[in-house]
């Protein structure tokens, strides 16, 4: 990538842990919620339901938008910033009550950047990745940059979701989306959701009258047939061979009550993650059965 003409280059230690951005769980359920909002996404920043999302939220709230400067979609969490221990940003002027900047990098990188950087000393309360306009849906959430985002904020202790599925050319579904996740952010459902649990939204794309409600659901899996084809061998003299990979969303048929199949009937899906993958029942297991492993 190209570097920014008018960027600036921000050095830092990706250890966040000890820089005190962990938040402690909230305890007080009468104040106004949430205070402080990150916005941001993986299509980039100049994406028009992003922008429109950052505004609605602009009108209640202490907003940030970090967002990649270019579309950055399938990064998942990675973060370019973890190798090269800097940022490249630009700061931008999206409208007013917004503070943003245009970030060189993937969605993760803008979540570390907003965390270990300008809200290093007063954390946001809710994160939010979206809106995106393709679906996250069944199995496609693991190479999702908008979820990959959330799951960045949630490890460090902040709330978090990540919102997918919107005709970013019909005016009307974007302004109406994001009023309604405004609405769902100030919900207790998701001040409630506790980090290291974040939430997953999922709309069907399409016009907003067509919505016709809100279901919480499992996520469909293995829906996917993901294929992969010899194309040529040793065509360069190196031996190297070149396949040739093609992944064929919805192979097979949702089941019933998982986020794919409540979408496909125009209702939105919402999915509570954890981006804990600690296993406490299989570690239980493997203490009983220590004599399984191999001695040293």
């Amino acid at each position: 990538m190209s570097v920014l003409r008018s960027c600036r280059a921000v050095s830092v230690v990706l250890l966040l842990t000890a820089t005190g951005c962990a938040k402690e769980p909230s305890s007080v359920l009468d104040e106004e919620w949430p205070r402080r909002v990150l916005i941001t996404n993986d299509d980039g920043i100049d994406s028009q339901p992003t922008l429109e999302l950052a505004r609605a939220f602009s009108q209640s709230a202490e907003t940030f938008l970090v967002a990649p400067i270019q579309n950055q979609s399938s990064g998942t969490n990675f973060a370019t910033a973890a190798r090269t221990s800097r940022f490249e940003v630009e700061p931008r002027d999206v409208g007013p009550g917004i503070t943003a900047w245009a970030v060189e990098g993937f969605p993760a990188d803008c979540v570390f950047f907003a965390l270990a950087g300008p809200l290093r000393d007063d954390p946001p309360d809710l994160v939010v990745s979206g809106v995106n306009t393709g679906s996250n849906l069944a199995d496609a959430w693991i190479l999702s940059g908008t979820i990959g985002a959330v799951r960045v904020a949630a490890y460090y202790g902040i709330h978090g979701m990540a919102v997918s599925g919107i005709d970013e050319d019909d005016p009307e579904a974007v302004e109406r989306v994001a009023a309604w996740v405004v609405r769902f952010a100030q919900s207790e459902a998701v001040r409630l959701t506790e980090p290291p649990r974040f939430l997953t939204v999922s709309l069907p794309v399409g016009p907003a009258s067509g919505i016709q409600g809100v279901e919480v659901v499992e996520r469909a899996r293995g829906l996917r047939d993901m294929r992969s084809q010899l194309l040529s061998e040793d065509a360069d003299g190196t031996g190297r061979q070149i396949w040739s990979f093609d992944v064929i969303r919805d192979a097979l048929p949702a089941p019933d009550n998982t986020d794919a199949a409540i979408v496909a009937g125009g209702e939105i899906a919402i999915v509570a993650m954890r981006v804990d993958e600690s296993d406490p029942e299989l570690n239980r297991w493997l203490k009983r059965n220590i004599d399984l492993i191999p001695t040293w």
